[in-house]
C-alpha cells in the first residue's frame, strides 16, 4: 500500500486532500458530536487517543460503544494490550497506512483527538530529539520506583517548568522522556517542543475545537465519573487484574484506572477514590484545553453558548465551504 503522502497529488487542490480534526477536552463531548459530524461529511473516524488504544480498557477510556461504532466506522482502537508500551511515533506509524486506505476508497477521515501529542506526531511529524538511551531511562525508572512518579515530575519541573506543566505527575512515560531529552541534549524540552510548532503540518488538516464554561465542563466531568462507576469501571478494573495486568503496566496508570487500583489494594476509601478520579481528570481537561488552544487551523466552538444540534450544523457548514468551496479556514 501506498504511503498516504505519496496519494497526494498536486492536481487535487489542498482543502479537498485536507484531515479534519475534532479536537477538546475530555468531557466535553467530541464522542457525541463526531457522529453526526462524521456522517454529514461522509468520512469514517480515526481515533486519536493515548488510551483507547488499549484492548479491555473500555469504560475508563470512554471508548465509543459498539452502538456508536456502528454508526459509523471507527479506526485506531484497541490495538494493544495493556501490557504492551505505546507511544506518539508508533501512534503515528499505525495511522498511515489507515489514513491512506480511507483516501484510496474516497472517504474522508475525521480525526477525533483527546491526545494532543500523539495528533502532533501525526499531523506534523515527530520532533527531532536524541533516540532513547536506555542507561538513562533506566536510571529514571528506578528513581520512580523507589520516590514515585510524582518525584519524576517535581525534577522536571526544577529543569523545565515549562514542560511540567503540561504533564501529570503520574505520566511516568512522558515525564521520563522529557527527563531524558533535557539531559541529553542540555536544554529545555518544551524548548524542543516549541520548535517543532512553528514547522508547517506534514498532512494538510482543518480542526475545529469544542469547549465549555469551565463550570459546565467541570459538572459533565462529574457526572461522566458516577456514570463510568456505575456501568462498572471497578469491575473492569477487577477483570484487568484478573487477567494479570497489574500497576507495572503502563497502561494500568492511566486517569482512574490507577485511582481505582489503589481502593482495590484497600490503600484508599470509596468517597476518597471517586474524589481522586473527579479531580484529576478536571486536571486533564486544563492541560488539554491548554495545549490544543495552541494548535494553529483550528476554530473553536463553546458548547455552553449553543445547544449542540446547532453547534454541528454550524460546524459542517463551515467545514463544507473549505473542504468543498475553497474558503479560508484561517
Amino acid at each position: 500500500m501506498l504511503p498516504f503522502s505519496a496519494l497526494c497529488t498536486k492536481a487535487v487542490p489542498p482543502m479537498l486532500e485536507s484531515l479534519v480534526a475534532l479536537v477538546g477536552p475530555t468531557a466535553v463531548g467530541k464522542t457525541a458530536l463526531s457522529l453526526p459530524i462524521a456522517q454529514a461529511l461522509g468520512a469514517e473516524i480515526v481515533n486519536v487517543d493515548a488510551r483507547q488504544i488499549y484492548q479491555h480498557m473500555d469504560i475508563g477510556t470512554a471508548k465509543p460503544s459498539l452502538a456508536q461504532q456502528a454508526q459509523v466506522p471507527h479506526h485506531l482502537l484497541d490495538l494493544l494490550r495493556p501490557d504492551q508500551k505505546s507511544s506518539a511515533a508508533q501512534f503515528a506509524a499505525a495511522a498511515r497506512p489507515v489514513l491512506a486506505e480511507l483516501r484510496q476508497r474516497g472517504k474522508r477521515a475525521l480525526l477525533v483527538a483527546g491526545s494532543g501529542l500523539y495528533l502532533r506526531a501525526l499531523l506534523y511529524g515527530l520532533m527531532p530529539a536524541p533516540a532513547a538511551y536506555e542507561p538513562l531511562r533506566g536510571v529514571l525508572h528506578r528513581y520512580a520506583d523507589q520516590h514515585g512518579s510524582a518525584a519524576l515530575h517535581r525534577r522536571l519541573q526544577h529543569v523545565d517548568p515549562v514542560a511540567a506543566a503540561f504533564y501529570h505527575p503520574h505520566d511516568r512515560v512522558r515525564l521520563i522522556r522529557a527527563l531524558e531529552v533535557t539531559y541529553l541534549t542540555g536544554e529545555p524540552f518544551s524548548r524542543h517542543c516549541q520548535r517543532h510548532q512553528g514547522q508547517a503540518p506534514v498532512l494538510p488538516y482543518v480542526g475545529v475545537a469544542l469547549t465549555r464554561q469551565r463550570a459546565d465542563l467541570y459538572a459533565r466531568i462529574a457526572e461522566r465519573t458516577d456514570a463510568m462507576l456505575a456501568a462498572g469501571w471497578l469491575a473492569e478494573v477487577e477483570r484487568l487484574v484478573a487477567l494479570g495486568y497489574t500497576r507495572t503496566c503502563t497502561a494500568m496508570q492511566s486517569l482512574g484506572y490507577r485511582e481505582l487500583l489503589a481502593y482495590v489494594a484497600g490503600e484508599v476509601g470509596w468517597p476518597e477514590t471517586v474524589a481522586r478520579i473527579k479531580q484529576a481528570t478536571c486536571h486533564l481537561a486544563k492541560r488539554q484545553l491548554t495545549w490544543f488552544r495552541k494548535m494553529p487551523r483550528v476554530r473553536w466552538f463553546n458548547l455552553s453558548a449553543c445547544d449542540e444540534q446547532t453547534a454541528v450544523t454550524t460546524m459542517v457548514r463551515q467545514l463544507r465551504s473549505v473542504l468543498e468551496g475553497g474558503a479560508s479556514w484561517e
